[in-house]
């Protein structure tokens, strides 16, 4: 009698080689891949850094203009229950603070390794509450080691504008 020899069937799924291309592509393409993606996540956290002081500065201008009183966006002073700004810091590194003269309205903190600078020792913006003008033009500069610098400017009609420079942060 005559055996029947029946045909292997074929194995689905994959070969260790074949595992090991796909594995070998997959890291060339993530070695390619990381550093544009940490300067993506740098400038998005400093384009969304200086739109929050945008953000906070038109605020305060329009709660100048609703309250009828004067607002004021100041540097946060450290401490970890902050109600009043500090007239004596200029350093908005730590965050700022929106206030009207009875309460804080918001406080805004800065996400780790942004500096903020002003162009001069400025303690606060302040609002008057025709119109929303500024008391006083005042310039910010933000900055992450690397990427363009984002500066934010107040002119003393109370419009709030921002720029990229081509200055690159040190």
């Amino acid at each position: 009698m005559m055996r029947k020899y029946l045909p292997f069937k074929r194995q689905a799924g994959t070969s260790l080689v074949e595992l090991m291309v796909s594995i070998s592509i997959l890291g060339i393409l993530a070695a390619i891949a990381v550093p544009s993606m940490v300067d993506w996540v740098r400038d998005t956290r400093l384009a969304s850094q200086s739109d929050m002081l945008v953000s906070a500065l038109n605020t305060a201008r329009l709660e100048a203009v609703k309250r009828r009183s004067l607002t004021m966006v100041c540097p946060r002073p450290t401490g970890v229950s902050v109600t009043n700004c500090s007239t004596s810091a200029n350093d908005w590194s730590s965050g700022w603070l929106v206030n009207d003269s009875s309460s804080k309205v918001l406080e805004f903190l800065v996400q780790r390794g942004v500096t903020v600078s002003t162009g001069g020792a400025a303690t606060s913006v302040v609002f008057n509450p025709t119109l929303g003008s500024a008391q006083a033009v005042a310039t910010f500069t933000l900055c992450i080691s690397g990427r363009k610098q984002h500066q934010v400017a107040v002119a003393l009609s109370g419009r709030v504008s921002k720029s990229i420079t081509t200055t690159v942060c040190s």
